[in-house]
């Protein structure tokens, strides 16, 4: 056989796996599709994937079975995705802390630009700096300025999660006395606060305490206003530079066929485009934002890039 016969069959034979590579593309999704949330069931994050995932499955005509895989901050269920088969079938609802604030911090055993592809992001809470209604502080700049002659403490959902390093870079670059208390989750550090235990607490899902005058709003910690409080300044407009972007965003092992990845988004922006899913996050008292796959990609790498420079300069 020559050369030239050899490379001819070759190329027949490849070209003759082209036509069924194209019909597994078209007729994608033909099975179930298993979405990973990386929490327990019942808190915001699985909620509204359990959303997204019921009115997605009427636009691809397949099951989508929300799993649930806690741990480790998130970072289990992002390992097991980053090493499942890139087909299109095995997604992950993920947040911030396991895209880049806890890869920021250790080895967590995937990367998240090389391992995942970004497909859409459809929320981020806003992140609250909230006092009791009858706080003596009046502004988050009163706060800090009360910080520097005396502690004032503040709860988190957790240590070493994105609002601690934010306000612990507050501490750092001002001077001010911040006391951090890790609680076991954002309800425990909000309870905190309301009975007195802590000074202020760093939380999402305050808009119903704030209306009903149960707490006061000092400032958000995200890099936008929240739009229920448009008067309450973010960091940078207060002055400091730190902030504690959110992300709540849908992505695929890395791999995952470029026109499948297409398919999803287009599902995905509809659903979180639609009315009636907008209605249900303002239910659950949750924003929603849309950013394509790319614009997540993005977001995702100048994050790691800011985290790593926070806890670098916080001796981690």
């Amino acid at each position: 056989m020559t050369f030239t016969r050899r490379s001819s069959l070759a190329l027949l034979a490849s070209l003759a796996t082209l036509p069924f590579a194209a019909m597994a593309q078209q007729d994608y999704p033909s099975r179930a599709i298993t979405m990973v949330v990386p929490y327990g069931a019942g808190g915001t994050t699985d909620i509204s994937a359990r959303q997204m995932a019921a009115m997605a499955e009427k636009i691809l005509g397949q099951p989508i079975v929300v799993e649930n895989l806690p741990g480790a901050s998130g970072t289990n269920a992002m390992r097991a995705v980053a090493a499942a088969e890139a087909d299109g079938y095995t997604l992950i609802a993920t947040t911030s802390s396991p895209s880049f604030v806890t890869p920021a911090l250790r080895d967590v055993g995937y990367d998240t630009l090389s391992d995942f592809v970004p497909i859409l992001n459809y929320s981020g809470p806003f992140h609250g700096v909230l006092v009791p209604a009858d706080s003596p502080y009046e502004t988050l700049d009163a706060m800090i300025e009360g910080a520097k002659s005396g502690a004032v403490t503040y709860g988190t959902a957790g240590a070493m999660g994105g609002a601690h390093l934010a306000f612990a870079s507050v501490a750092k670059a001002t001077g001010a006395k911040l006391q951090h208390v890790p609680f076991d989750g954002a309800a425990k550090a909000t309870a905190a606060v309301l009975g007195g235990h802590v000074n202020a607490a760093l939380v999402p899902a305050y808009r119903d305490l704030v209306q009903d005058g149960q707490l006061r709003l000092l400032g958000v910690l995200d890099g936008s206003n929240d739009p229920d409080f448009p008067d309450a300044p973010t960091l940078k407009e207060a002055g400091l530079a730190a902030e504690f972007p959110s992300i709540v965003g849908i992505m695929a092992p890395d791999g995952t066929d470029p026109e499948i990845v297409a398919k999803l988004e287009a599902a995905f922006t509809q659903v979180a485009s639609s009315d009636e899913f907008k209605a249900f996050m303002t239910d659950l008292s949750q924003p929603v934002r849309i950013m394509s796959g790319a614009d997540l990609a993005k977001t995702i790498e100048e994050n790691l890039v800011a985290y790593r420079e926070i806890a670098k300069d916080l001796g981690n």
